[in-house]
């Protein structure tokens, strides 16, 4: 009985406190909630203010490689499940098991799709570059094949090269193994007429044309110029450029740097799109991947996060590795079997590298 007493009194005295407070004009004393925590500086996708993208192969979606990718990365890039080889098996036959599904992978994880690429000389299928069609009926074709490829995924993949290394680095034409250039009498007008294609099969999709050693060849990039301005006078959509960002630990800096700042005076947007950093670069059978190639190498990935970071806002669309981890990379056949040049290692832990990345974004 006296326990009630006592908590009747100071339930009153609290409710006599509350209304002084009230009477006084003064502001009852709220604790503020509990703050909303910042992004975490240490993921790369969440510190950075464009998209972090990764070149994936469909067949390893799945795991380990799944977690790391939908963790770290906000955008995806086939290597090969989206270029016209890969899809186009004959006049009316389309494969698209690969393409949905890094579309329907990238859909459950909330992640971009970066489609690549709609147009590439190596990858003209066998059946077409056999069928010899005159300059109409090839365009007649290839407009269909684009807009059926387009139009499919319209709102699902964000973004297209519509063209992929169509320049030699002198600013030349590609002529050996192109049968645009084989074909037609003004190749760059009838690559305008594709990027017409692919804007009208989706209005919303950013279209790129992508290519490599563009911030090192200045007869590519001039010829990429050119193009662009070519376009624009002609009415032909284009939204950015893309350079591919295979370089190595000792490319040179400065050359980069200017060559990216120049790229970036287009004022399209600038796509960093398969990047990936040699550090092996006299393929020597004896390398080892010591410590202090790993913080060579990581000051690298900082240095061109860096130069990337310093181009305008509004113009930075994405950085893409061309690769998850060092478990599997193209420049193991290609370069040589002792190379490290990715973000993450064969057991998909980051590396050094990661934080040199991370250390180069604003």
């Amino acid at each position: 009985m006296k326990n009630n007493i006592i908590k009747i009194w100071l339930a009153l005295l609290f409710s006599a406190g509350m209304v002084a407070c009230a009477d006084s004009g003064e502001n009852p004393i709220v604790e503020d909630p509990e703050e909303i925590p910042e992004p975490s500086l240490e993921n790369i996708k969440l510190k950075a203010k464009f998209g972090i993208g990764s070149a994936v192969t469909n067949s390893e979606l799945n795991g380990q490689y799944a977690n790391t990718l939908s963790t770290h990365f906000s955008q995806i890039t086939g290597e090969n499940e989206m270029k016209m080889a890969h899809i186009w098996k004959g006049e009316n036959n389309y494969d698209w098991v690969a393409a949905d599904g890094m579309v329907n992978f990238a859909a459950t994880n909330n992640m971009d799709v970066h489609g690549h690429a709609l147009l590439w000389y190596n990858s003209f299928p066998n059946w077409f570059r056999n069928a010899n069609y005159d300059s109409a009926t090839f365009e007649t074709k290839i407009k269909t094949y684009i807009e059926t490829v387009v139009g499919r995924y319209k709102g699902k993949i964000s973004s297209w090269d519509v063209a992929n290394e169509i320049f030699n680095d002198n600013g030349t034409l590609r002529r050996d193994g192109c049968p645009v250039f084989k074909t037609f009498n003004d190749p760059i007008a009838f690559y305008g007429r594709c990027f017409e294609y692919a804007r009208a099969a989706d209005p919303d999709a950013k279209l790129f044309y992508n290519d490599y050693n563009v911030v090192l060849a200045s007869g590519k990039r001039g010829a990429m110029r050119q193009m662009v301005n070519r376009f624009r006078e002609n009415g032909f959509p284009i939204d950015g450029l893309g350079d591919q960002f295979h370089y190595m630990v000792s490319t040179n800096r400065t050359t980069i740097k200017n060559g990216l700042t120049d790229l970036a005076s287009t004022g399209l947007l600038i796509h960093m799109s398969e990047l990936d950093i040699r550090i092996n670069v006299n393929k020597d059978d004896n390398f080892v991947y010591l410590p202090s190639e790993q913080a060579k190498h990581a000051e690298a990935y900082k240095d061109f996060v860096t130069f990337f970071e310093s181009i305008p806002q509004e113009q930075k669309f994405a950085i893409t590795t061309w690769g998850v981890s060092d478990k599997r990379t193209w420049l193991t056949s290609w370069w040589h079997p002792k190379e490290y040049p990715l973000l993450f290692d064969e057991n998909f832990q980051k590396k050094k590298t990661y934080e040199g990345f991370l250390e180069g974004l604003q």
